[in-house]
This record gives structure tokens, sequence and C-alpha cells, in this order.
């Protein structure tokens, strides 16, 4: 029922209705800050539950920290010891491949001076059976079998010529190959001179039988038909053996020196090329030695250089950690203590709230009393009141107005402490949203990084850096969150004294493509800074990287 005009119980009563509904409203708020406040008891206590995750996180990492320093020690120690034992291996083959090349240079000598002693008995078996066919057959005879002798002499010196050039390249060849091609080779040169014996000595057997077919039958022609001139052709045959046996003996000298001095010219130049080879050999060794040398204080210095940077880091993280828990419980407090800041003011509007509602109450009443006064006074029948209570309504009435603005002027207030705990309410929750980002932000790098990692290997970069490391070899790698450029993480390869490549790659979810991007590149890996240049993750054969150092 809408208030008649120039009616103040009405407009009291409608003001007093307003008043109820800004109060409900007003309940309706404070239900809302008690239910912001129980969100962020909810968010408080996640925090430290995510804290307490976090802490079980760090000691996870601290132990495979530890994991990861004797997986390192092993690996070190490992490839100390294949070190020592190539470097064993290479001695022990040196020292085998001399032993077998002065062994088959003592085999060659004695191979040379056997087939030479074997020529020389050939030779003196070939003059006694010339010499005993010839003493009886004639002079043509003599003149055939001599200048076949001769031809004979000379192709088997051209021959020795000829084998003995052949045998100084087959040596020149069979110096350069390896060791098990010089023993085959050895083995078919044995077989083949067993043959060759073999091929002379039925030659020999042959030309025996048929010298002795034809000297036994030249023996009975020359006893029927020329048996007076026997003693003439002994006589001419025996001149002409002589003169034989001198130019047999001129030419075995003039042989034997040729083939001596060939004999030691070759032994005086295969002498030369083993010193050579011997020098050479020292000097690959010396070299190895020294590569050796060079890598080992190489790897001590890695090694120095990878047990500091895990110092600096473990360092780091311990620093870190500390000062991340000591900024939580900082934060923590202040957020209790804001909590139980807000519970109290909470309480007092509450109770306040509650006073305003028995004023509200208590003022309906009154409102319904005084309605039903004036409906009193507005019946017909009754009589006109007298001035008396007129004067007491007119008080009551300036009462209720005088009450109504107090009611107004403390719901103001109310709602003015409303809007300034709901402001409060508000800047506490964004602060503890910050808080939390920021511990979400402290406690995630490094699944942050190995998303990133994850990410650049699906990409067409990683095989980029593959294509380009079967060219200059593998590169050292460093992965990390960079801070300045929003906590993305930055990979970064460098291949040594030739050039280096830095990727970012963002695992952020609903990022626009390219999620993976070339950011630098470079010639000379001493523009960058630590910790780029120094490794702390490695990349295999086909571009993929993975945390962790390994010994190279």
């Amino acid at each position: 029922m809408s208030p008649e005009p120039g009616d103040p119980v009405g407009a009291l009563a409608s003001q007093l209705e307003a008043a109820g509904a800004l109060i409900e409203s007003l309940e309706e708020e404070v239900a809302r800050l008690r239910h912001d406040l129980e969100e962020a008891r909810l968010a408080l206590r996640a925090a430290q539950q995510e804290v307490s995750a976090r802490g079980r996180a760090l000691e996870e990492k601290e132990r495979e920290l530890r994991e990861i320093r004797e997986e390192m020690r092993r690996e070190r120690e490992a490839s100390e010891a294949q070190h020592r034992e190539e470097l064993e291996s290479l001695r022990n083959s040196s020292k085998q491949w001399e032993e077998e090349l002065r062994r088959a240079y003592r085999e060659q000598e004695e191979r040379h001076r056997r087939e030479l002693e074997e020529l020389r008995r050939r030779a003196e078996r070939e003059r006694n059976d010339l010499e005993s066919s010839l003493r009886g057959e004639f002079g043509r005879r003599l003149k055939e079998e001599r200048a076949r002798r001769e031809r004979q002499h000379e192709d088997a010196l051209h021959a020795l010529r000829s084998a003995s050039a052949r045998r100084e390249l087959d040596l020149q060849r069979d110096y350069q190959v390896v060791i098990e091609s010089q023993q085959a080779e050895i083995e078919a040169l044995r077989e083949r001179l067993r043959q060759q014996e073999e091929r002379a000595e039925e030659e020999r057997r042959e030309a025996l039988r048929e010298i002795k077919r034809l000297a036994e039958e030249r023996e009975r022609e020359l006893k029927r038909a020329h048996a007076a001139k026997l003693e003439e052709v002994r006589a001419e045959a025996e001149r002409k053996i002589s003169a034989l046996k001198a130019q047999k003996e001129a030419d075995n000298r003039a042989l034997r020196e040729r083939h001596a001095k060939e004999v030691l010219q070759l032994r005086r130049t295969y002498e030369e090329r083993l010193a050579a080879e011997d020098e050479r050999r020292k000097q690959e060794t010396w070299a190895l030695q020294e590569h050796l040398e060079e890598l080992q204080s190489r790897r001590e210095a890695e090694r120095r250089a990878y047990t500091a940077r895990l110092k600096e880091l473990e360092a780091e993280r311990l620093a870190g950690r500390k000062e991340n828990e000591e900024n939580l419980e900082r934060v923590v407090a202040r957020f209790g203590e804001e909590i139980s800041r807000l519970e109290h003011r909470i309480s007092d509007l509450e109770d306040a709230l509650k006073e305003s509602e028995s004023l509200r109450k208590r003022l309906e009443d009154e409102l319904v009393e005084l309605r039903g006064r004036l409906e009193a006074r507005r019946e017909p029948l009754v009589p006109t009141p007298s001035a008396e209570p007129d004067e007491e309504l007119r008080q009551r009435l300036q009462e209720l107005e005088a009450e109504k603005l107090l009611a107004e002027e403390r719901i103001e207030s109310l709602q003015e402490e409303l809007a300034t705990a709901r402001e409060e309410g508000r800047r506490n929750a964004e602060e503890l949203e910050r808080a939390l980002d920021k511990l979400r932000r402290l406690s995630e790098p490094e699944q942050r990084l190995r998303e990133g990692i994850a990410l650049f290997n699906a990409s067409e970069h990683s095989r980029a850096v593959a294509s380009i490391s079967k060219a200059l070899g593998l590169p050292r790698a460093h992965a990390r969150i960079d801070e300045e450029n929003g906590g993305k993480p930055v990979l970064t390869f460098v291949w040594e004294e030739i050039g280096w490549r830095r990727y970012v790659s963002d695992p952020t979810e609903g990022v626009e493509e390219p999620r993976v991007y070339l950011i630098g590149t470079g010639d000379s890996p001493e523009d960058l800074k630590p910790p780029e240049n120094q490794p702390n993750a490695r990349v295999d054969a086909r571009g993929r990287l993975m945390l962790g150092v390994q010994a190279r």
C-alpha cells in the first residue's frame, strides 16, 4: 500500500522498508565476504600444501643431483680406465708391429740368402751336368749346347733381375699394407717357391734323363763312326770346356758381385725405410701420447669446471630455497594476520548488523502500533481525540524521525565499512594471488624447462642441429630459464671454435606459433658469457637435447 501524500508515518514506513532492504543487501555482502574469506583460507591451505610438496620436490632434486654426481664420477673413472687401456693397447700394437716388421725383414733376408744359395747350387749342378755331357759330344753339339746354355743363362739372369725388380716392387707394396696381408703374401711366396723348386727339380731330372739318353746314343754313334777321331775331339772338348769353365767362372763372379751389390743396396734401402718407419712410428706414438695428455688435461679442466659449476648451482639452489622459504613464511604470516583482522572486522560488522536488525524490528513494531492508532483515529464512530494524544503522537513521530536519521547514518557508516572491508578483501585476494603465482613460478622452472626441451626435440630445429652436428661434431649445450624474457626456456648450442646458436622454446599453452624460434647466432664462442658457456645438457646424434652433462 503506497503512503498517502503528507502522511509522515507512511513515508517513515517506506523509508524503514528501504532500510530493511539495504540491511538485507548488507547481509548478502557480509555473506559474500565470508565466502571470500573461506576461499582465501582454502587458498592459503592449498599454498601450504604446495609449499610442502615443493619441499619434497626439492629433496627429490637433491637426491637426483647426488645421483648425477655419482654417475659423473663413475663415467669419469670408466673414461680414464678406457683411455689407459687404449694407450696400453696402442703401445702393445706398436711393439708388436715393430717385432713383426723385424721378423719379416729377417725372414726376407733369409729367403734371399736361400734363393741365392739355391741358384748357386743349381748353377753348379748345371755346370757339372754340362761338363759331363759335353765331353762326349762333338763341336757342333758343343756350340749349340753352349749357345743354348748361354741363352738360358741370360734368360735366368734376366729372370733373376726381373724377379728381383718384381720382388722389390712387391716388397714396396707389401710394406704399405697391413701386417695380415704381409703374412698372407709370405705364405703365398713360400708356396710358390716350393712349387718352383718342385718344377725346377722335375725339369732338372728330365733334362738329365734327356742328356743321358742323347749322350748314350751319341757315344754309340761316335764309337762306331768316329773311333779314330775320339782323341782329337776329346782334346778339343777339353780345351773348350776349360774356356767354358773360365767364362762360367767369370760370369759367376760378375753375377755374384752384381747380386751382392743389389742385395747390399736392397738391405740399405730396407734399413733406411725401416729406420724412417720406426722414426715415423715413434713420432706418431709421441703425438698420440701428447694428444692423450692434452685430452687428460682438458678432461681434468672440464671436471674441475663441472665440479665448480655444480657447487655454484648447489649454493644458488640452497640460497634460493632458503630465501623462498623465508618469503613464503613471511607471506603466510602476513596473510594469517590479515585474515585474523578480517575475521574480527566481520564479527564486528555482524554485531552491528544484529543491532541494526533489532532496531529495525523495534521500529517496525512501533510503526505497526502507530498505523493502528492512525486507523483508529480515522474511524467515523470514534470521537475526536484530545490534544494530549496528538501531542504525544507528534513527539513519537519526531523521535521516530530522529531514530530514522540515526539508522540512516548507521547504515551509511556500515556501508562505508563494508565497502572498505570489501576493498581490503579484494586487495588481500590480489596479493594472495600474486604470492601464489610467484610461488608457482619459483617452484616450476625445472618443469617448465623440461617442457621447453621436449617441445624443442619435437620441432624441426632439432633436425637442423643434428645436420650441423654431422659436419662439425656434437655441440656443448646449455638450457636455462630467462627471467628477462618472460621466464621462457632458452637453449644455447656451442660448437668448439666454430660458432653458436641460441633458441627460445616457449611451452606456454595458447601462444601463437612459432613456439620454437632462433634468437641468435655467432661465429665466436667467446661472445657467450656465463652461464651459457658452461654446459649443463647434452645432445645426441639426432639433435635431441637432454639435461645432464656427459663426459666427452
